[in-house]
């Protein structure tokens, strides 16, 4: 039989591959993989139809770029723009997704629950919210920023991209009150967010995209969980 030090050891190695399965998935590509190449938007193109026919779509070379604080404070919230950042910086808040519903499953006892509009993304395991990032622009001023995170990803790792075509939206203020300091540090223009999420795509492949993210999350901790619980026990010399 296992003696209780052996038995805390393979807990603290279980809690471990779980962290590292849900840290895996979080930030596994999946949206890229499922949209494979998509074709880009032209500015003709965004002339006719709806912002969500187009917001989030590859941007063609015709589609104005964003280079400076002063091209973007003059930027209409209808104009269809792109970014070429040159920086991230996460701010670890953001809002509810669009295609996120406001209210949870209904229970017996305490009825529907509403889900915070605002919350840290920390802990957003079910990717609910949208991160406001700051972004700097090719003057090396800083403006906020949502998009999704295989584009926030490639630009931590350092590529240099091209955002996907977006818009200037409302600053939500409760996001604003939690960032102030960071937004003071480096003097983020806040004005205004560039949004360059395809919610019409998110809202339709929502649950094949969470389906596949923790389906590999599952698999991660079962196989790491097993290899280092073997491991615990090699190290303890236990035999059965």
């Amino acid at each position: 039989m296992k003696s209780k030090v052996v038995k805390f050891f393979e807990f603290i190695v279980v809690v471990a591959a779980l962290f590292v399965a849900i840290l895996v998935s979080k930030n596994l590509g999946v949206e890229s993989m499922l949209r494979g190449k998509e074709d880009s938007v032209t500015l003709s193109m965004t002339e006719h139809g709806l912002a969500e026919d187009y917001i989030g779509l590859p941007a063609a070379d015709d589609i104005p770029r964003i280079e400076d604080l002063q091209t973007w404070d003059d930027t209409w919230q209808t104009s269809f723009v792109t970014i070429e950042p040159i920086n991230i910086i996460s701010t670890g808040t953001g809002t509810r997704n669009n295609w996120i519903p406001a209210y949870s499953n209904a229970s017996r006892r305490r009825g529907p629950r509403r889900k915070a509009e605002v919350s840290s993304t920390a802990f957003d395991v079910f990717g609910d919210y949208a991160e406001y990032y700051l972004i700097q622009l090719p003057d090396k001023s800083y403006i906020l920023a949502q998009m999704s995170m295989d584009d926030a990803r490639k630009l931590k790792a350092g590529q240099e991209i091209t955002l996907p075509v977006g818009q200037k939206s409302a600053v939500n203020r409760n996001v604003l009150a939690n960032i102030k300091d960071l937004c003071e540090e480096y003097d983020v223009y806040t004005d205004g967010v560039f949004y360059c999420i395809n919610d019409k795509w998110n809202e339709e492949h929502s649950f094949m995209v969470l389906l596949i993210r923790y389906g590999v999350g599952a698999l991660i901790a079962l196989v790491l969980g097993t290899l280092l619980i073997m491991l615990v026990d090699k190290i303890f010399k236990v035999k059965d």
